[in-house]
């Protein structure tokens, strides 16, 4: 056109355009957008809204909102081309801001621009904007669109209005296959996966499912666990296009692993004509998950001849030597890390500083912490969970702190990491200290904080500040509970830990396994022995079968309150051999009550069941002396030498003006 002196139009210039973003060639976008203002169409509303748009699926909304601002005069299409290239590139509050900006402007916006927007409020869970821009489609009369409609299906979903969602859809006269990937996809966001599989299944030959649908429908059954429903979604890949996307070819492979068919996903992957990182990483990823550490090595060794690993790679291959304690490995990667230049990375060191730790190796773990250039706040929550896995909790607290001073913002992981440290060390001042900071960054309503934050009382000796955090929670799950019966209990007010219990069920949270102990728990340090027992026998009738533990609570029960034949007969009756544990805490309770008949039988079954336990050693030696048997006695004392038992010194901690 150029060569033969042809000018172009206003016409022509918005198709050249869109050609460049077509083709992903954006030197030539700009070089035709310079070429636009040298011919002065500079001021086309026309041409503008091309490059708008062109600048906007590069990325580059800089230029493109520079652009936008400059024009002289503006239309819908100008709007919507803004909102759309924020909501694209993942700014919902720039989407947001233009969308308001638009209506000052006194224009009214259209389907397109209701379509542009609603991604954004569901996105930002706004559910206030969601509200104002579902009005404003009710008054501009296009609640019958489909686009739009999509758009709140989509919106609902992310705000979890599960029944507004489906009784939109319900009512939509025209559905398209956005409509019904939008909510197959919705149920699998939800958790409803079987609801999603249904769905896909009821109606995948009335539309044609996109990627993001197969790719949920993949996650539902390995979520589900379900092989045959597996096999029928790969049917469809076989019978599709999508066998040979790469993406929907890694789920699959982490699908099948997940079902426990290693074979399946071998298969996949062997099959596969083009294979990313994430194909490889699907793969071991799936070794290991079936306890084939070996071969998922075997596997990532030969990945590195064949693509380069990434990251994710050696996070994964450390977490599997860290639950395998495999240190020896664990220090191989960290070498292959650093030749690599992982040794920068911030996931992978995390990895590294938690696999050192866990592996019993605290002076490697906080070599690899403070040899980190860059820290965010997951390095800090692993190296205090470090500290509290290597039971140096007076470090963990100087962690805490070391971390607010280099202006690191905590996180709910990071109050739920330390305030068990505050538990064990009963450092009550430093609890109420952090106690203020959840106030401040306002965790307060997040009810696993909460959940600890009554325990963290309770065990610093301050039941009043347990029960006011418990007041103040909105929402209360069955730990909350727990943990507030369980204080009751500690603090021997056993009438109002079951008047607790009773308002749990009547609340309609249903009791487990530990709410039931704890509350028998509390039963035995209150002389409840009727309550006690009725709570566990009420366990079989919520189909909670009673485990040791629960016998020894109710042994602990009956010896408290002297019943101590009872106590015998009952252990005579459990279900299962009961072990050191038990015969202790009746023994204790004899040799408290003098009872001498019972507490030698008991001593016996102590001595048979051969515990390496220093404590009911010397227990039971103690009862032999009281009751005059020092031949018994020496036996005991030979016993523990021979095993190598000896009193470990007894220790306590104290808190001193903030200090441990």
């Amino acid at each position: 056109m150029d060569k033969l002196n042809v000018r172009p139009d206003r016409y022509t210039f918005p198709s050249v355009i869109n050609a460049c973003a077509a083709l992903c060639d954006l030197e030539m976008g700009m070089i035709v957008h310079q070429l636009v203002s040298e011919m002065s169409f500079g001021s086309d509303l026309y041409i503008g809204n091309a490059v708008i748009d062109m600048y906007c699926r590069f990325g580059e909304l800089g230029k493109a909102r520079q652009l936008f601002e400059q024009m002289p005069q503006r239309d819908i299409v100008s709007w919507n081309t803004v909102i759309s290239g924020y909501r694209s590139n993942g700014y919902w509050e720039g989407a947001l801001e233009n969308f308001r900006r638009l209506r000052m402007d006194g224009l009214l916006p259209d389907s397109f621009s209701i379509s542009g927007v609603l991604p954004a409020c569901g996105g930002l869970v706004d559910v206030k904007e969601g509200q104002i821009v579902h009005a404003l489609v009710e008054k501009i009369g296009v609640h019958a669109d489909v686009l739009v409609s999509n758009g709140f299906l989509s919106m609902y979903f992310k705000f979890g209005w599960l029944k507004d969602a489906q009784c939109l859809f319900e009512k939509m006269v025209v559905r398209d296959s956005v409509s019904w990937n939008t909510v197959i996809c919705g149920y699998s966001q939800l958790g409803l996966f079987k609801d999603s599989i249904n769905l896909f299944r009821q109606t995948v030959n009335e539309f044609t499912p996109d990627l993001l649908t197969i790719t949920s429908v993949l996650r539902a059954c390995a979520h589900l666990q379900d092989l045959g429903l597996a096999r029928y979604v790969h049917d469809y890949m076989k019978r599709s296009a999508f066998q040979f996307d790469t993406m929907a070819n890694n789920i699959l492979i982490d699908m099948y692993a997940k079902c426990g068919n290693l074979l399946a996903s071998q298969e996949v992957f062997d099959h596969m004509e083009c294979r990313d990182a994430v194909s490889w990483n699907s793969l071991i990823n799936g070794y290991f998950l079936n306890g084939c550490s070996d071969e998922g090595f075997n596997l990532f060794k030969a990945m590195k001849s064949s693509v380069k690993p990434d990251s994710v790679s050696y996070v994964m291959i450390l977490s599997n030597f860290t639950q395998l304690a495999d240190v020896d490995k664990g220090k191989m990667i960290h070498c292959d890390t650093v030749k690599l230049g992982f040794n920068l990375d911030v996931i992978v060191n995390n990895a590294l500083v938690d696999m050192y730790a866990k592996c019993g190796k605290i002076k490697d773990s906080l070599l690899v912490f403070e040899n980190m250039e860059v820290r965010d706040v997951v390095t800090w929550n692993t190296v205090i969970a470090a500290c509290i896995h290597y039971d140096d909790c007076s470090l963990g607290l100087r962690m805490i702190r070391r971390m607010r001073n280099e202006g690191v913002m905590p996180d709910a992981a990071t109050m739920l990491g330390i305030l068990p440290v505050c538990s064990l060390l009963a450092a009550k001042q430093q609890g109420k200290e952090i106690h203020g900071c959840i106030l401040r960054l306002g965790f307060h309503s997040d009810v696993p904080v909460g959940n600890a934050l009554i325990e963290m009382y309770s065990s610093c000796g301050s039941l009043e500040n347990s029960i006011r955090v418990f007041e103040h929670m909105r929402k209360k799950d069955v730990v909350t509970w727990t943990s507030m019966i369980s204080a009751y209990g500690t603090y021997g007010d056993g009438v109002k830990a079951v008047r607790t219990f009773a308002e749990m069920e009547a609340t309609g949270v249903l009791p487990d396994h530990l709410a039931f102990l704890a509350v028998i728990f509390s039963c035995s340090h209150s002389g409840l022995v009727e309550e006690g027992m009725a709570y566990f026998n009420r366990m079989k009738n919520c189909k909670l079968e009673p485990r040791i533990e629960y016998f020894a609570c109710v042994v602990d029960l009956l010896s408290r309150c002297g019943l101590l034949a009872q106590a015998e007969d009952f252990i005579h009756s459990m279900p299962m051999k009961a072990d050191a544990s038990i015969w202790g805490s009746l023994l204790s309770a004899c040799r408290a009550s003098g009872d001498t008949d019972i507490a030698a039988r008991v001593s016996e079954q102590i001595i048979q069941l051969n515990s390496n336990d220093t404590g009911y050693h010397v227990l039971v030696s103690n009862v032999y002396a009281a009751l005059g048997k020092w031949d018994q006695v020496r036996r005991i004392r030979k016993c523990m030498q021979a095993k190598g038992l000896t009193k470990d010194p007894g220790f306590s901690w104290m808190e001193i003006q903030k200090k441990v």
